[in-house]
């Protein structure tokens, strides 16, 4: 079950990476919102990938192996979020803003860490993850990418509690269905968020 949530969620990752990527390459204002995301959607799939090939118990690859799921997780889940607050806002980011997200990012996990409170900073960053999606959904205009917004959130915060009150396998699968709900919203996003619908 593991094994098979595993794939699934790297081949959604994937998916929903290339969809990104080629509204990436629109001229438009938010093309590095959607880089980010697709970005942020690779990590999540090498991670998961990572997860299947890598061995733990090998020093070299288990050591891989936890820095591809740190990466995706501490540094790719924020910033996917942040790029959907953006695109939701209809407020472009520059790259630059966007690198010093990321090295605050990897600052303050490195902090954590460090001072040995891993476990609460991973819950609170779960929450204030689920926080800002249901802020996004507020902000977006468009009815439908809305509701598919809801869903996103609602199946990602069950994600967090499986993942903690069940097993990796149900919150992977659970994220899955997040990851889908959230590329069909990708491609209902029209170049700008003002445009809305009754």
């Amino acid at each position: 079950m593991l094994t098979l949530s595993q794939i699934l969620f790297a081949l959604l990752c994937f998916a929903v990476a290339w969809i990104a990527k080629k509204r990436a390459e629109r001229p438009i204002d938010s093309a590095a919102e959607y880089l980010v995301v697709s970005l942020s959607l690779l990590a999540g799939g090498i991670a998961a990938l990572g997860e299947l090939i890598l061995d733990p118990a090998g020093s070299d690859s288990g050591t891989l192996q936890r820095m591809l799921t740190n990466l995706a997780v501490y540094t790719g889940a924020p910033m996917l979020v942040t790029a959907l607050l953006a695109l939701a806002r209809d407020y472009p980011i520059s790259r630059p803003a966007w690198g010093r997200w990321l090295l605050g990012l990897i600052a303050l996990f490195e902090f954590c860490r460090r001072m040995s409170y891993g476990e609460q900073y991973t819950l609170v960053l779960a929450l204030s993850l689920i926080a800002a999606l249901i802020i996004s959904l507020i902000w977006f205009k468009i009815v439908a990418v809305r509701s598919l917004m809801a869903l996103t959130t609602l199946l990602f915060g069950a994600s967090v509690g499986a993942y903690y009150e069940f097993s990796l396998a149900s919150a992977l699968l659970l994220s899955s269905g997040s990851i889908l709900l959230l590329g069909i919203a990708l491609l209902r996003l029209p170049a700008n968020n003002r445009a809305t619908e009754d």
